[in-house]
């Protein structure tokens, strides 16, 4: 594709492709997980873990002042110098834990919150200027096939640093925040080489413009109260595989990284079903299996770790694939169904505002109710008495953190509810979009059982094509009728197959 408007699209999401394998690397080695690990290894008590959490949360505040100027200025200009001021507190940190790994927490915090403070400054220009930059009628699939990318290579990231933990301890910390560090800048080179693109109509922006929208009321509300959920328990995962299951810190990591084989297959199949099917179904699907997974915590104990727990932490982190790369494509896509173009940084804003706030509020309230519930035990144990003898079955054991997964559990279920109510053009039904990616699911087992029986590879059924960006999608992108016509025809081909 040619330039439009002075536009260079196929060089600019090039660059985009690289900037989004970049900085997914760097994310998928500062991820809640290894930040958890980090203070869990320094022994830092349940409230100082929920409170760092939530400093990535508070620290979205920002963007609502940000919106203010994210559409009068160059947003490029803008991304580029809060992401560079962003980057280097991540040398900072690394630099500190290598002179002393147990060197004042203060001094973390200090820069893990500027690190936070700039990265945000530049997500609502960010999403903005990618908002009116990429076309619609591929938004979905486009970001999804840039996260999957990122995580592919982010994996082998991960599984070098849960190797290097085993090897050398609690030092590979450092060396993970450097690396980062690095992977950042390398993304920061690659934004440079995005186009800008003009706001279309400069002018005063009101952040009280999304407050009347009712739609987008439903929709914020149905993402605050699930960070609100996922947040009070999610910091909290790798500091009960920690501390109450007893396993290493490189299991953690090692868990992380099948969360990330698992992201990149569902990102792989779920951005066409989004622009197909709509976003709200898919959303909701996430909800769900998010409750399903903090449910799952409870039962990796009876009252101590028994032989299933290991496939129970298998089965959650597979889930996390799922639940944690998802919404974020879906809730962007939304938004951005909803705002018009050149005026929907404010929109943005509000939205990743509220939700902020409550996930600030999710995580330290997980802290308090983790401190207050550590000596907590409620048990229920079924009594069989025969003539062989006596038989005690703990059917249900919470203790603890247990209690925290639950109540988290239950809010995602409200969540999901909740975005029920969110109208969106195009969007089938959950139990749809369920059943299509259950035949996603399915072919391609059936493709990988067919694939362990050839000799050879077939190049056709490769997950991972990555000559797909370098000759179809950018040589020549579908217009929105030719779009229109494939979303209509793959809902066509959906109700045969149910006929």
């Amino acid at each position: 594709m040619g330039k439009e408007c002075g536009v260079n699209l196929n060089k600019s999401l090039r660059n985009l492709l690289m900037d989004g394998i970049a900085s997914q690397v760097m994310f998928s080695l500062l991820t809640v997980s290894v930040i958890s690990s980090y203070l869990a290894s320094i022994n830092a008590p349940p409230v100082l873990v929920g409170f760092v959490v939530a400093i990535s949360y508070i620290s979205q505040l920002v963007q609502i002042p940000s919106a203010l100027i994210a559409e009068r200025f160059s947003r490029k200009r803008i991304s580029l110098l809060a992401n560079v001021i962003s980057r280097i507190s991540l040398l900072a940190i690394g630099v500190t834990l290598l002179v002393n790994l147990h060197s004042n927490v203060l001094i973390f915090v200090v820069f893990f919150a500027i690190y936070n403070v700039f990265k945000e400054v530049s997500a609502v220009s960010w999403s903005s200027w990618m908002r009116d930059l990429i076309p619609d009628h591929i938004r979905g699939e486009f970001y999804s096939k840039r996260i999957a990318y990122g995580k592919f290579v982010a994996l082998f990231i991960v599984l070098a640093f849960s190797v290097l933990f085993n090897a050398i301890g609690e030092l590979t910390f450092s060396i993970l925040f450097l690396t980062a560090f690095a992977a950042g800048m390398v993304s920061v080179y690659f934004i440079k080489g995005i186009d800008d693109v003009e706001v279309e109509c400069r002018g005063r922006r009101s952040l009280t413009e999304p407050l009347k929208n009712s739609n987008f009321l439903k929709l914020t509300s149905a993402l605050s109260i699930w960070k609100f959920a996922s947040e009070m328990a999610l910091p909290f995962f790798s500091v009960y595989v920690i501390t109450v299951l007893k396993y290493p810190v490189w299991v953690v990591i090692a868990l992380a990284s099948l969360s990330q084989i698992s992201s990149m297959y569902f990102l792989r199949i779920s951005g066409g079903i989004m622009d197909r099917f709509g976003n709200k179904p898919v959303a909701t699907l996430s909800f769900v299996s998010f409750s399903l997974a903090a449910l799952l915590f409870t039962f990796t104990t009876m009252p101590e770790k028994h032989p299933l727990t290991p496939l129970l932490l298998i089965l959650i982190y597979m889930l996390d694939g799922f639940y944690s790369s998802v919404p974020p494509i879906a809730f962007m896509n939304m938004i951005a169904k909803i705002t018009p173009k050149g005026s929907s940084a404010s929109y943005y804003a509000i939205n990743n505002a509220m939700a902020s706030i409550f996930a600030a509020a999710g995580s330290i309230s997980g802290g308090l109710i983790a401190s207050f519930l550590l000596s907590t035990n409620f048990t229920l144990k079924i009594d069989i008495e025969s003539s062989l003898g006596h038989v005690e079955i703990p059917a249900i054991h919470l203790a603890s953190y247990d209690f925290l997964f639950l109540i988290s559990s239950i809010l995602s279920i409200v969540a999901a509810k909740i975005i029920g109510f969110f109208n969106e053009d195009n969007a089938l039904s959950e139990k749809i979009v369920k059943n299509e990616i259950k035949h996603a699911v399915i072919k391609d087992v059936q493709t990988l059982m067919m694939y362990m029986h050839l000799p050879h590879m077939n190049p056709q059924l490769r997950w991972f094509n990555f000559n797909w960006f370098a000759n179809d999608a950018f040589q020549r992108i579908p217009t929105p009728s030719e779009s229109q016509i494939m979303f209509e025809n793959s809902v066509e081909d959906y109700v045969r197959k149910q006929t």
